[in-house]
């Protein structure tokens, strides 16, 4: 029994020391082993981190360059761009063509503030109102149709229209409609009074970056004429009239041949065509008394006037003025009426023709 006992102690105590044996070695090796293979995790790790962190970086600084605030371009971008739609605050116009009905849609700035207004004008595009936003057009009298619909981005376009609308409009005047959305996004279109209009209008800028297709528009202020061409003729007085004189018989022969020179000059040159405008301007010196000048400056200049039309020239292309002595050629000349004084005076006593062609 003890032999059994001792052979059974002997083989547990073999068996528990091959196991230190054996299982140490082990230990060590799959220490090592794991030891390893977190390094390499770690490492691994590490680098997926940093590869991370650096694509969220630079996706944070695209995304930060690629959408800019509005207030950082705003100011710098030109109104009528894609950044900056919108251009200058609504102002009430003052001028209209007597020929011109300005028509105005607007979008108030409440409401819905979803999509665009996309506005037909006589079966042409004309613009995409935003919210807050308004166009003006002008026509000859006539009759206006329009149509509207609602678009939203990324939603399939329209097919159909939301809303039409069509009625006569009268030359002179101001029309008003106002373009917003109901609930179910669909545009309606509704004249306005011009004080509610005006009252909505305020708190609107100009739609800039739309280019409108609409055909037969006029200015809704014509532009100011100008003039292409323009000459100043000076005549002595003294040579057209006897000192004192005025009346179209006081004429010298000599003022008379000069006068159709210059009449056949000015037929040549100008004829009868749009825009002539000729004004006579009677100047006198500045001895005696300035009522008297003026009156006979402007007697000279109405006789010069009616030879011209005898002539030919058309009368209602013709004024007449006379400016006295308040615009003299020379300052130096003696204040009393002496010989001298007179004959200093000379280039002061004259009769001025302007000639100029006007066109818009």
């Amino acid at each position: 029994m003890e032999t059994v006992t001792k052979r059974l102690t002997n083989q547990k105590s073999k068996a528990k020391y091959s196991f230190f044996l054996i299982s140490k070695p082990r230990r060590v090796l799959m220490n090592s082993i794991s030891a390893r293979l977190f390094a390499k995790f770690s490492a691994t790790t590490a680098m997926a981190l940093i590869a991370l962190l650096g694509v969220a970086a630079t996706y944070s600084v695209h995304a930060q360059q690629a959408v800019p605030q509005a207030s950082e371009y705003a100011d710098g971008e030109t109104a009528g761009s894609v950044t900056e739609p919108l251009g200058e605050a609504y102002a009430q116009p003052n001028k209209l063509s007597p020929n011109a009905v300005r028509v105005t849609f607007y979008r108030p700035a409440h409401g819905y503030p979803t999509g665009v207004a996309s506005l037909q004008v006589n079966d042409h595009y004309h613009v995409s109102l935003q919210f807050g936003s308004y166009s003006e057009i002008c026509f000859p009298a006539g009759r206006i149709n329009l149509a509207a619909r609602m678009v939203q981005t990324g939603a399939p376009l329209k097919n159909y229209k939301d809303a039409t609308a069509a009625l006569p409009i009268k030359a002179g005047t101001n029309v008003y409609f106002r373009l917003n959305e109901n609930g179910d996004n669909r545009a309606t279109i509704t004249p306005v009074a011009a004080d509610v209009a005006l009252s909505e209008l305020k708190n609107t800028r100009r739609q800039a970056h739309t280019v409108s297709r609409v055909p037969n528009t006029i200015d809704c202020v014509p532009p100011e004429p100008r003039a292409v061409k323009k000459e100043n003729i000076t005549l002595g007085a003294d040579a057209l009239f006897a000192f004192g004189k005025s009346d179209i018989k006081d004429i010298s022969t000599q003022g008379r041949a000069s006068l159709d020179e210059l009449v056949a000059r000015l037929q040549k040159d100008y004829g009868n065509q749009e825009g002539l405008q000729i004004q006579i301007t009677g100047h006198a010196d500045p001895l005696g008394n300035p009522a008297s000048n003026k009156r006979l400056s402007k007697t000279r200049a109405e006789a010069i006037r009616t030879y011209m039309v005898n002539g030919g020239m058309n009368a209602k292309n013709i004024t007449a003025v006379g400016a006295g002595s308040e615009q003299p050629v020379i300052t130096t000349c003696a204040k009393t009426a002496t010989p001298e004084a007179i004959e200093c005076n000379k280039p002061n006593r004259r009769v001025v023709v302007g000639v100029q062609v006007m066109a818009r």
